[in-house]
């Protein structure tokens, strides 16, 4: 499993294994019946739009599926999206803004409001990806989008950036090895620096993975959300 290698790549063989035990453990506490009502979070967004945006009704092998490979998905919260949002350049119109592992959509929605050229998930999990394209139909039909919202299944480290002014998100979506492996990819891509880019990182676990870049310059952050723009002319090595 690809996961599995990079990890050991990324933290060596045992401390792995102790991940994987302690994931395991996390995906049975998620069974447990005082933890089935967590899993509803955020229902006023989803009342509100007709979608299906919060970690319930997910299969019990997706569960499992995520509890090994990713971390579990959690649907943003409008309010601090908005705040994000605040620290971006005022106008959006020329951006494309891509979530990289962006669960049952609800971000790619949000996103819809703020003028992007373009919107764009990649959701590695299937069962997500088919739920966000059930929403992203049922919010263009009932909203009027006109901008395309699309959502790609794919692992984000295999996705390639279009050259084009990007605002990527994440919303921790990634072990530490996948999410080092995905910056560095998105650093290649961008590296001509003929573009404006940017990051949003929602919830600070690796934020020392950004902070620590000499390739990015911290915009704005909370003690729950950083925002990076990316400096391509800036030696990755030095």
């Amino acid at each position: 499993m690809r996961h599995c290698r990079d990890s050991i790549r990324h933290y060596g063989l045992w401390h792995t294994i102790r991940q994987l035990s302690e994931a395991f453990y996390r995906f049975v506490r998620e069974l447990l019946p005082d933890r089935r009502k967590a899993t509803f979070g955020d229902l006023d967004y989803d009342w509100e739009h007709n979608v299906d945006t919060t970690r319930s009704n997910v299969s019990l092998r997706t569960q499992l599926l995520v509890a090994i490979t990713a971390h579990q998905y959690f649907p943003s919260e409008p309010w601090l999206f908005e705040e994000i949002m605040q620290a971006l350049p005022a106008d959006k119109s020329n951006f494309t803004f891509i979530d990289l592992g962006s669960g049952k959509g609800r971000v790619l929605l949000m996103a819809s409001q703020y003028g992007f050229e373009r919107i764009i998930g990649v959701e590695l999990v299937p069962e997500w990806h088919r739920v966000a394209a059930e929403n992203i139909a049922k919010f263009s039909a009932e909203h009027a989008a006109n901008k395309p919202i699309t959502s790609i299944c794919m692992d984000a480290r295999d996705f390639q950036f279009p050259a084009e002014p990007l605002v990527v998100y994440l919303f921790n979506p990634f072990p530490e090895p996948v999410l080092a492996a995905v910056m560095e990819h998105l650093r290649e891509s961008v590296h001509d620096g003929t573009m404006d880019a940017f990051i949003a990182y929602r919830y600070l676990e690796f934020d020392h993975l950004f902070s620590s870049a000499n390739w990015l310059e911290k915009v704005m952050g909370t003690d729950q959300w950083a925002v990076y723009k990316i400096t391509p002319h800036a030696d990755p090595h030095r």
